[in-house]
This record gives C-alpha cells, structure tokens and sequence, in this order.
C-alpha cells in the first residue's frame, strides 16, 4: 500500500514538473494578449488608448471584455462605457476567438487582407 502511494506521488510530481507553463498564465497577459490581437486584427477603428481590456478568470481561458474608454481624449460621456466585443483566449496557447464579428458567436479571428 505504501509503496503504491509513493509510486503516484511520484508520478504527479514528475507529470507536474513536465508539464508545459502556461502562454497566458495571468490576467496582465491576458490584456496584454487581448490589446495586441484587437490591434493586429483591426477588430475595432477606436484608437487602443480608447479601450478598456477587463480579463474575467475562467479556468482554461480568460474572457476580455473590450470596452470603450470615454476619457476626455477619446471623446464620448465619461459615465458611459459599452462593451464592444469579448475574446476568449486559452491559457495554454493563446490562441483566441471573438465574437467582434456578429456580436453573438465566439469564432476564429480572421486575418485583415492589406488594400
């Protein structure tokens, strides 16, 4: 029994110390993450120092929610803030979904073709 026990302590010890560390694996990466992929995919025509980037923790992957930031640069009623859009984004890769899109359904980015 004892050697039985030592034995899968040992090996989730040894899983644990291989796994792989997480891509994004708090919430500053995760706005970080969410700030670079609403610029590079031009989710939005707002400037990013006109967005608000709250991370919600859901195990797996983080949900952003982007939101317009009224400050007196960005222009707009300073008592107002509506969300633009979410992304979902997996901590073990970073890979994203949005629903910037239609508003409803969470799918892939898509990739902005150049003029």
């Amino acid at each position: 029994m004892i050697r039985h026990a030592l034995a899968v302590i040992a090996l989730s010890v040894c899983t644990h110390a291989s796994a792989k560390p997480l891509a994004i694996p708090d919430d500053d990466r995760a706005a970080d993450r969410a700030e670079m992929l609403t610029s590079k995919y031009q989710l939005t025509t707002d400037k990013i120092d006109c967005l608000e980037f709250e991370t919600s923790d859901e195990r797996s992957y983080f949900v952003v929610r982007v939101r317009e930031n009224h400050t007196q640069e960005c222009g707009g009623d300073p008592n107002v803030s509506p969300t633009l859009f979410f992304l979902k984004i997996r901590k073990s890769d970073g890979r994203a979904l949005t629903n910037a899109y239609d508003g409803v359904h969470f799918v892939r980015l898509k990739r902005v073709h150049e003029k």
